[in-house]
């Protein structure tokens, strides 16, 4: 098996109609299951799981990038990818190998096919992808893995781990069709990965769900360390090339760090993985100032309102709820004040694209809504009626990349060309800027 053949497998499992099932019914059997047939994997690793709605991604990646920094092997799983599945399994911030992922797919392969005889039939593409992490981690081996969680966190296929550490970044609402239309609802499913006399890192939340983290830490007997409380920060100078703060942690002050991400949620982010590192000395792991210093200024995380070139300025974030599109708006009136803002905009229907349209579109002089390649994308004709209420010159193309080249036409070497509202549009217009296709 190559890794195009292993590539078109794991697609063919996105439309089983397993992967189709009510959130309810999805059972973490299926993905033990799974992980029995290849060995257990899972039960050899040391693991970091993050939960939460928005900066879960990024959470991640600064964890494993300071502990790769004091010199440990460290896997990462993060999702969805931008450009290429691989970027859901790394070791040490490098994707997986092409060859390495054919062979894991391979081995796979036999266990997925003999699970649809089975009571729960084979595993979906998220939860393939997540076996096939664990598997990695547990060959190489890694000190550490860090898993981000896939949807909700109760049932998802990571929480078959047994995390030394569960963190909860800021939740809100989102995926509400299957997790809950309340705050309350939402963060009693993510809250699924506290484990009995566990330790759990929050970072500031909202009332409701801040209730619920300190109820199930109560229940479970778990140690609670709040962010915002017990860890603080304070931000300082702020560029378009990142920004620098100081986090007063529980065993010391680490002052002057920086990270190569913009805006102040970033920050917020940082301080709650440095809350994070800070828990692992329970288990052996210390991790020196030093590491902390240069796992920060190290971090690389794509699309995370990324600054992709200047003259005119690209911005690529993958924003896709009201609140993480409220955390790029603040990025736009911060550090681009006063520029002309034409954004590239396409959702998928199963967001709240009213929501996520209201708070992103007011600060746009020009909007051009195109479609996501995705099957449950939203028609950009409905998206251009939403955005029309705040602003008068909206456009639709269709085409993901013949919206953006209309925008580079029309923009001014002093514009912001933004493009955001689907990991599938913001993944597709960074690999063709990447190769230098659209100009």
């Amino acid at each position: 098996m190559n890794f195009r053949e292993a590539t078109a497998y794991l697609d063919g499992l996105i439309s089983e109609a397993t992967s189709q099932q009510r959130y309810a019914e999805i059972k973490l059997e299926r993905m033990k299951d799974l992980l029995r047939r290849l060995g257990d994997p899972h039960l050899s690793l040391k693991v970091v799981l993050v939960a939460g709605t928005k900066g879960k991604g990024s959470t991640c990646a600064m964890i494993s990038s300071i502990l790769a920094a004091s010199g440990m092997t460290v896997g990462l799983h993060a999702k969805p990818h931008l450009e290429d599945v691989r970027e859901r399994i790394q070791v040490d911030g490098r994707p997986v190998g092409a060859r390495t992922f054919a062979r894991l797919v391979a081995r796979m392969r036999p266990h997925s096919e003999a699970m649809r005889e089975g009571r729960w039939g084979p595993p979906s593409y998220f939860e393939a992808t997540v076996a096939l992490a664990l598997l990695h981690f547990s060959s190489v081996p890694v000190d550490l893995a860090v898993l981000e969680v896939g949807l909700g966190g109760r049932l998802d296929a990571t929480n078959v781990t047994n995390p030394l550490v569960s963190v909860m970044t800021p939740i809100s609402l989102d995926h509400t069709e299957v997790l809950g239309d309340t705050i309350t609802a939402i963060a009693t499913e993510k809250a699924g990965i506290i484990r009995d006399h566990g330790i759990v890192v929050s970072a500031p939340q909202e009332k409701e769900a801040s209730a619920v983290i300190a109820a199930t830490c109560e229940e479970h007997c778990a140690r609670l360390i709040q962010v915002g409380e017990e860890v603080t920060w304070e931000r300082g100078r702020s560029t378009r090339d990142g920004q620098q703060f100081t986090i007063f942690g529980r065993f010391g002050v680490y002052e002057d760090l920086w990270i190569p991400l913009l805006g102040a949620h970033q920050v917020v982010n940082a301080a709650t993985a440095v809350a994070t590192i800070e828990c692992l000395r329970d288990f052996g792991y210390a991790v020196p100032p030093d590491a902390i210093r240069r796992g920060l200024a190290s971090v690389r995380w794509p699309a995370r309102v990324e600054l992709f070139s200047r003259r005119p300025c690209i911005l690529l974030d993958v924003a896709h709820n009201p609140a993480s599109m409220a955390a790029l708006r603040a990025v736009l009136e911060e550090l681009f004040p006063g520029r002309r803002v034409i954004l590239v905009y396409g959702m998928l229907e199963t967001k709240d694209y009213r929501g996520t349209t209201a708070v992103i579109a007011p600060c746009a002089h020009h909007i051009i809504a195109t479609r996501p390649h995705h099957p449950h994308a939203l028609d950009a004709s409905i998206l251009a009626k939403e955005a029309r209420q705040f602003v008068p010159v909206v456009e639709v193309v269709d085409n993901q990349l013949s919206a953006m080249r209309h925008a580079l036409s029309l923009a001014g070497r002093e514009d912001v060309i933004c493009v955001t509202g689907s990991f599938y549009l913001v993944g597709e217009i960074r690999r063709a800027l990447r190769r230098k296709v659209l100009r």
